[in-house]
C-alpha cells in the first residue's frame, strides 16, 4: 500500500510513518500543501492521503479539492489538532472517509480508520451507517445547540440550505 502522509509536524509525523510502515505501507511525506499537490501529480498510486489540517502554506482541504479532479482519486483521512466540529463536517460532505483528532492515544483511532479507508466494505453496513449517523447527529445537535436551535443560523454555520439541513434533521430524528 502506498500512502501520501501531508503533516508538517516531525513528530506525528514520525509517529504516524512509524504506523502506517507497521502495516506494511511505503510512506510519502510532504510537509505543505504545495508538496502534496507536487506528489499526486508525479504519482497518482497512492491508496491513502493522510491529511493535516492547517499547514504552513494553507490548509489541507485545498490538497482535497484537488484530488476531486482526479476520476481515480485515493481515499483521504484527516488527522488534525482541528477538533471543530464544523472542519469536520466540512470533510466528510466533502468527502473524507475518515477524521482523527490529534489527542493523547489518537494512533489507536488512526490505525482504526487507516484500516476502514483502505480497505472498505462491499456496499456500506448497516453498522457502518448506525456509526456514522450517530456521528452526525451528534455534530448537528452541537451545531444547533450553539445556534440556539436557529435552523437559519445552524445552516450557515454548516453551509448548507435551510431545507437539507432539515431533512438531515428529520432523517436523524432532530426535533427542533
Amino acid at each position: 500500500m502506498k500512502f501520501l502522509l501531508v503533516e508538517d509536524d516531525p513528530n506525528h509525523s514520525a509517529l504516524m510513518t512509524a504506523r502506517l510502515e507497521e502495516i506494511g505501507g511505503e510512506v510519502t511525506l510532504a510537509q505543505t500543501v504545495s508538496h502534496a499537490i507536487r506528489a499526486l501529480g508525479r504519482s497518482r498510486e497512492y491508496d491513502l492521503v493522510v491529511l493535516d489540517q492547517d499547514l504552513p502554506d494553507g490548509k489541507g482541504f485545498e490538497v482535497q479539492a484537488c484530488l476531486k479532479g482526479f476520476s481515480d482519486a485515493p481515499s483521504v483521512l484527516f488527522v488534525t489538532s482541528d477538533d471543530s466540529a464544523d472542519a469536520a463536517v466540512a470533510a466528510m460532505r466533502e468527502g473524507a472517509a475518515g477524521y482523527v483528532v490529534k489527542r493523547s492515544n489518537y494512533l489507536a483511532e488512526f490505525e482504526k480508520e487507516v484500516s476502514r479507508a483502505v480497505h472498505p466494505p462491499g456496499p456500506v453496513a448497516a453498522a457502518n451507517r448506525t456509526e456514522f449517523e450517530e456521528r452526525e447527529r451528534v455534530t448537528l445537535r452541537a451545531v444547533l445547540e450553539r445556534n440556539q436551535w436557529n435552523v437559519s443560523a445552524a445552516a450557515r454555520e454548516l453551509g448548507m440550505g435551510r431545507g437539507k439541513l432539515r431533512g438531515r434533521m428529520s432523517a436523524l430524528g432532530i426535533d427542533s
